[in-house]
């Protein structure tokens, strides 16, 4: 993820009153981070747009650049009309005054057509900013030939049989080096690989990382410090390795990982014809009152745009079903075995197939719970995460790990809540 910096407050003023410039018959501008491959099917419903002759356009920012281009792009008058926008860049882009907020009449089109976590992933501060999009989830992804030969005909469902199945999948060899991980982490300069598990075990006991108000952290809860030590305790206890990544699933090395629903391509890749006979898809393992953690990009509209209401209108034309089959924004999403927390794309989508139904599923029953939306929650995570692995590396114990990350924390919320 995207690491952004706090914009002093004379750009934020400015970035506030920045008002993007157009003719009035420019097509509208919709701003998002896929590639023109990947968004082929939105393009080609952008192309054949035109409402009262105005038609739309689309412009392509890459994800690690979108918000500080975002916040740039609108001190020289470009900003596009709308964006697309990931839940924890929007605090900021609200703060900065970047997003309209939704109409009401495409508010109720939003509440009544999607699952309540993906809402509230595109809602600060009691306000809806945007129409969700694509939508991701995590749940545990076990390779069933290794957990087969460990003996364990099925994944685990609880975090005591977890540890169990891991350890007996995992192999060393003669160095003590690992060879087959039991399970692993996911590595990566965010730091997304540690705290998104943390938010699933986290929400599975029950436990939160904010106040209501924003204004506490909540990091040396007795919930937070329990589920720090089952991460912590994977790997103290030898039954997870930091040297493995998760990310290398796909090569066949490793039991079990809590993932995210976007690397089934890569996967799928990897096991060749043996996907759909040894990878499974399956709850969180912590007990029947699981949950787990969502996060989700909404579509918005610039507040600065002088078409904010035909920029609204596109919006929700790419975002409903066309005679009973899929929207636009659907479409693309289906193509690219993305998600969506529209009910209506998903009814009218082909059924899902048995990798990508336990991530429905959780949306749809109201398991998966939305990534906080706070200001600097790039830089929060960041923080989670070194706090986490030095849990992890025995460089502390999780509980003074946990105070500590609740200071740091608590300084960055002091400053705008």
């Amino acid at each position: 993820m995207f690491n952004q910096t706090t914009a002093p407050l004379a750009i934020a003023a400015m970035l506030g009153a920045a008002i993007p410039a157009h003719a009035d018959d420019a097509p509208l501008t919709v701003a998002m981070h896929y590639t023109q491959e990947q968004a082929a099917p939105l393009i080609a419903c952008l192309e054949d747009y035109d409402v009262d002759g105005i038609g739309a356009e689309y412009r392509q920012i890459t994800y690690g650049d979108y918000l500080q281009t975002v916040l740039t792009g609108r001190l020289a008058g470009q900003a596009p009309d709308i964006y697309n926008v990931y839940s924890i860049w929007a605090a900021q882009m609200v703060d900065n005054g970047v997003l309209d907020p939704v109409p009401d009449d495409l508010a109720g089109f939003v509440r009544d057509g999607y699952s309540t976590g993906t809402v509230d992933a595109a809602t600060i501060d009691g306000t809806l900013w945007g129409v969700p999009t694509e939508v991701s989830v995590y749940m545990l992804v076990s390779n069933m030939a290794l957990l087969r030969e460990a003996g364990f005909d099925a994944p685990p469902t609880t975090w005591d049989g977890l540890r169990e199945v891991a350890q007996a999948v995992a192999t060393r060899n003669a160095q003590g080096r690992t060879e087959t991980a039991g399970f692993a982490f996911g590595q990566s300069s965010s730091g997304a690989g540690l705290v998104h598990p943390f938010y699933a075990l986290l929400y599975s006991e029950g436990g939160k990382v904010y106040s209501d108000d924003r204004s506490e952290a909540l990091f040396d809860s007795p919930e937070a410090l329990a589920a720090l030590e089952r991460e912590a305790g994977l790997v103290r206890d030898g039954i997870a390795d930091l040297s493995v990544d998760a990310y290398d699933f796909p090569a066949g090395g490793i039991g079990m990982i809590v993932m995210a629903n976007w690397l089934e391509s890569e996967i799928r890749a990897g096991f060749g014809d043996r996907f759909d006979e040894d990878v499974a898809v399956s709850q969180i393992p912590m007990g029947d009152d699981w949950r787990t953690l969502q996060y989700a990009f909404f579509m918005g509209v610039d507040s600065g745009s002088d078409r904010k209401d035909a920029a609204w209108a596109l919006v929700e034309h790419l975002n409903t079903p066309r005679d009973g089959g899929l929207s636009c924004m659907g479409e693309m999403l289906g193509q690219l075995g993305a998600l969506t927390a529209s009910t209506a794309d998903n009814a009218a989508g082909e059924a899902p197939d048995a990798f990508t139904a336990p991530f429905v599923a959780a949306l749809e029953d109201g398991r998966a719970i939305s990534q906080p939306n706070v200001m600097q929650a790039s830089e929060i995570e960041g923080l989670m995460a070194q706090a986490f692995e030095r849990a992890m590396a025995g460089e502390a114990s999780s509980e003074a790990a946990l105070e500590d990350l609740d200071r740091e924390v608590e300084d960055i919320l002091f400053e705008f809540y």
